[in-house]
């Protein structure tokens, strides 16, 4: 789950909202269908004439649709080989109750490159996350690159690690970006040891790469399998989907 932290970002760069995730244990129950309004079908009456205006009404509709059929959506479904997308694409499956992530500043035709600085943490963890770049860096946009300390003035997302089970006792995972203006400038990545440690390898690296997206710019995704789920499980394949993919270039790419 996602809530807002204490502090709001403002021009000097300070920390902004923060994106807490649960595992799926914590999942609350899910509502109920919403019952149908059922609307009365009244029979037409037909009056003289009317099968003339009708005529028209046809040729009428028929040159509403034809512009019509040039307006569907142009994102792509399957994950992109450049970091291009069509114009207008938009990002897909995304949860609307998350809060926005800011993107990274990153020049047309150049890929962005992202430290994720793993000198504190404990073997386990700075190993999976050592892998867990290896997943977002399969974008043609993303160069994740995990280093026991960022070179200077580098794109860097710290992590650390707390034996806690995050503010409100259910998060095995944290990210807190820092912006400025419009841009994400740094971040840092907790990982609340009081849950993970209980995790198995695929759930902490489903984890690790769930905070991972955050900080490179991705929201929550409704989809329950994927990784960027509010939700995932010891049972979570942490191989982010097509979708995460094509998102990143919505967000980062060139428009064509």
């Amino acid at each position: 789950m996602r809530v807002r932290g204490p502090a709001v970002v403002g021009g000097d760069g300070g920390f902004r909202a923060v994106a807490t995730h649960h595992t799926d244990a914590r999942r609350p129950g899910t509502p109920g269908p919403v019952p149908r309004r059922t609307v009365p079908h009244h029979a037409a009456t037909r009056r003289p004439g009317s099968r003339r205006s009708l005529a028209w009404l046809a040729v009428a509709g028929a040159f509403l649709v034809l512009p019509l059929a040039g307006c569907t959506d142009p994102t792509p479904t399957e994950a992109p080989t450049e970091c291009s997308v069509p114009a207008r694409s938009s990002q897909r499956d995304l949860d609307p109750e998350d809060t926005p992530e800011t993107p990274w500043q990153k020049d047309d035709g150049q890929e962005l490159v992202v430290y994720f600085e793993t000198g504190d943490l404990e073997d386990r963890y700075a190993g999976l996350s050592t892998a867990a770049v290896d997943y977002w860096s399969a974008s043609p946009c993303i160069q994740a690159v995990a280093v026991s300390a960022c070179p200077d003035d580098a794109n860097c997302v710290a992590m650390v690690e707390e034996g806690d089970a995050g503010d409100d006792g259910e998060s095995d995972g944290s990210f807190r970006g820092r912006d400025r203006g419009t841009y994400r400038t740094g971040g840092r990545i907790t990982l609340h040891t009081g849950l993970l440690d209980r995790a198995n390898d695929n759930g902490a690296m489903a984890t690790i790469v769930h905070e991972m997206g955050h900080a490179l710019g991705l929201v929550h995704r409704l989809n329950r399998q994927d990784v960027m789920n509010a939700y995932t499980s010891d049972a979570t394949n942490p191989q982010p989907d097509d979708i995460n993919f094509v998102n990143l270039a919505v967000i980062y790419g060139t428009r064509h």
